[in-house]
């Protein structure tokens, strides 16, 4: 996967870490209820606050940077 560059690149980026970060959430919710399994629910629980994180940095560049943000071929 490439780096973003534009606005819309950091806010499909958010929107992608933060779908992950849901999916991950949901389940260690699910392993925090299976007694057998209750263990790995921190783990996933991590991973998950990981992509949340990645997420709220990647909205708050995109919403840094101006509208018409291109790249630059200039270079």
């Amino acid at each position: 996967m490439s780096e973003p560059k534009t606005r819309e690149d950091y806010f499909a980026a958010a929107s992608r870490h933060l779908a992950k970060a849901v999916h991950l959430a949901g389940y260690a919710e699910d392993l925090a209820h299976a007694p057998n399994n209750r263990h790995k629910s921190s783990d996933y629980a991590a991973a998950a606050a990981v992509h949340a994180d990645i997420a709220r940095s990647a909205a708050a560049i995109a919403e840094a940077l101006p509208e018409d943000t291109t790249e630059d071929t200039d270079v």
